[in-house]
Protein backbone atom coordinates (compact mmCIF):
# COMPACT_ATOMS: atom_id res chain seq x y z
CA UNK A 1 0.00 0.00 0.00
CA UNK A 2 3.33 2.42 0.71
CA UNK A 3 5.55 0.92 -0.60
CA UNK A 4 7.60 2.72 -3.47
CA UNK A 5 5.79 5.65 -2.90
CA UNK A 6 7.20 9.05 -1.74
CA UNK A 7 6.11 10.91 1.20
CA UNK A 8 6.97 14.28 2.99
CA UNK A 9 6.82 14.81 6.47
CA UNK A 10 5.63 18.26 7.41
CA UNK A 11 5.15 19.11 11.52
CA UNK A 12 3.95 21.56 13.85
CA UNK A 13 4.38 22.42 17.56
CA UNK A 14 3.04 24.57 20.03
CA UNK A 15 6.98 24.59 21.19
CA UNK A 16 10.17 25.05 19.37
CA UNK A 17 11.37 21.60 19.02
CA UNK A 18 8.23 18.97 19.08
CA UNK A 19 7.57 19.10 15.54
CA UNK A 20 11.44 18.15 14.78
CA UNK A 21 11.66 15.36 17.51
CA UNK A 22 8.41 13.78 15.83
CA UNK A 23 9.83 14.12 12.61
CA UNK A 24 13.35 12.29 13.67
CA UNK A 25 11.30 8.75 14.48
CA UNK A 26 8.65 9.41 11.23
CA UNK A 27 11.69 9.42 8.63
CA UNK A 28 12.20 5.82 9.76
CA UNK A 29 8.80 5.01 10.47
CA UNK A 30 7.95 5.91 6.89
CA UNK A 31 10.93 4.23 5.61
CA UNK A 32 9.73 0.96 7.34
CA UNK A 33 6.51 0.95 5.77
CA UNK A 34 8.21 1.50 2.25
CA UNK A 35 7.45 5.20 1.49
CA UNK A 36 10.47 7.12 -0.06
CA UNK A 37 10.27 10.26 1.95
CA UNK A 38 12.39 13.36 0.56
CA UNK A 39 14.88 14.94 2.44
CA UNK A 40 13.59 18.29 2.54
CA UNK A 41 10.69 18.17 5.71
CA UNK A 42 8.39 21.20 6.89
CA UNK A 43 8.14 21.94 10.51
CA UNK A 44 6.57 25.11 12.01
CA UNK A 45 7.51 25.50 15.50
CA UNK A 46 5.14 27.62 17.45
CA UNK A 47 2.37 27.87 14.85
CA UNK A 48 0.07 29.21 16.99
CA UNK A 49 2.29 32.48 16.27
CA UNK A 50 2.21 31.75 12.68
CA UNK A 51 -1.40 30.78 11.99
CA UNK A 52 -4.57 31.63 12.67
CA UNK A 53 -7.48 28.98 14.13
CA UNK A 54 -8.93 29.48 9.99
CA UNK A 55 -5.31 28.25 8.71
CA UNK A 56 -4.53 31.78 7.01
CA UNK A 57 -0.81 33.36 8.03
CA UNK A 58 -1.33 35.45 11.33
CA UNK A 59 -0.85 39.03 10.32
CA UNK A 60 2.82 40.50 10.54
CA UNK A 61 3.55 37.04 9.04
CA UNK A 62 5.45 36.97 5.58
CA UNK A 63 3.41 34.58 4.22
CA UNK A 64 6.48 34.51 0.91
CA UNK A 65 8.53 33.29 2.92
CA UNK A 66 6.40 30.20 4.72
CA UNK A 67 5.40 29.43 0.91
CA UNK A 68 9.08 29.46 -0.27
CA UNK A 69 9.70 26.99 2.69
CA UNK A 70 7.09 25.05 1.85
CA UNK A 71 7.41 25.04 -1.69
CA UNK A 72 11.23 23.07 -1.32
CA UNK A 73 9.79 20.16 0.26
CA UNK A 74 6.80 20.19 -2.44
CA UNK A 75 9.12 20.83 -4.94
CA UNK A 76 11.06 17.24 -4.01
CA UNK A 77 7.95 15.54 -3.44
CA UNK A 78 6.51 16.38 -6.89
CA UNK A 79 9.51 15.40 -8.13
CA UNK A 80 9.90 12.16 -6.87
CA UNK A 81 6.05 11.55 -7.28
CA UNK A 82 7.12 12.17 -11.16
CA UNK A 83 10.19 10.36 -11.23
CA UNK A 84 8.44 7.01 -9.58
CA UNK A 85 5.59 6.59 -11.64
CA UNK A 86 7.48 7.06 -14.89
CA UNK A 87 9.93 4.05 -13.50
CA UNK A 88 6.86 2.24 -12.29
CA UNK A 89 5.59 2.39 -16.01
CA UNK A 90 8.59 0.68 -17.08
CA UNK A 91 9.97 -2.06 -14.19
CA UNK A 92 6.41 -3.19 -11.61
CA UNK A 93 8.70 -2.78 -8.22
CA UNK A 94 6.57 -5.73 -6.69
CA UNK A 95 7.98 -7.88 -9.34
CA UNK A 96 11.34 -7.30 -8.03
CA UNK A 97 11.17 -7.52 -4.44
CA UNK A 98 8.02 -8.71 -2.13
CA UNK A 99 5.95 -6.97 -0.12
CA UNK A 100 5.73 -7.47 3.83
CA UNK A 101 2.06 -7.57 3.82
CA UNK A 102 0.82 -8.97 7.04
CA UNK A 103 3.38 -11.32 8.81
CA UNK A 104 7.30 -10.75 9.57
CA UNK A 105 8.03 -13.70 8.01
CA UNK A 106 7.19 -12.16 4.71
CA UNK A 107 10.38 -9.55 5.22
CA UNK A 108 12.46 -11.95 3.47
CA UNK A 109 15.25 -11.79 6.13
CA UNK A 110 17.10 -14.93 7.47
Amino acid sequence: MFSYKPSAIVTYSAGQWGGMRAAVGMRTFLSELGCLPVSAMIHVPKAQEVFAENGSAQEGEDQASWFDYFGRTFNQLVWWAQAASEHRERIDPHQLVRDFKTDPSERNAP
